[in-house]
């Protein structure tokens, strides 16, 4: 998706997403939640980074609440493919 794409699902401006990004400006409460449903993420997520993430060990009704940089590689990779992106890694050689 890409950042105009957002803007007309939330109904904002383009410009108005560069300057959350870039100048850290922070949207109203309810925006917050618009993009939140467009992106098919948490409130929480977009304003913490914390993600719920089921683990193997663990039944579907077990979540851990983790931040990105709590998760192992293998639960960071779930998360994102759960969201729909294809995880490809590959060697710097391989480039």
């Amino acid at each position: 998706m890409t950042i105009t794409e957002l803007a007309r699902r939330i109904d904002v401006t383009p410009p108005a997403i560069w300057h959350w990004e870039k100048r850290g400006r922070v949207p109203k409460p309810d925006t917050i939640k618009a993009v939140a449903k467009a992106l098919n993420v948490s409130s929480e997520f977009l304003e913490d980074g914390v993600h719920l993430v089921k683990t193997q060990d663990q039944g579907p009704s077990d979540q851990l609440s983790l931040r990105p940089d709590e998760m192992s590689l293998e639960q960071l990779i779930r998360a994102i493919e759960a969201k729909g992106f294809r995880v490809r890694i590959s060697s710097a050689g391989d480039r």
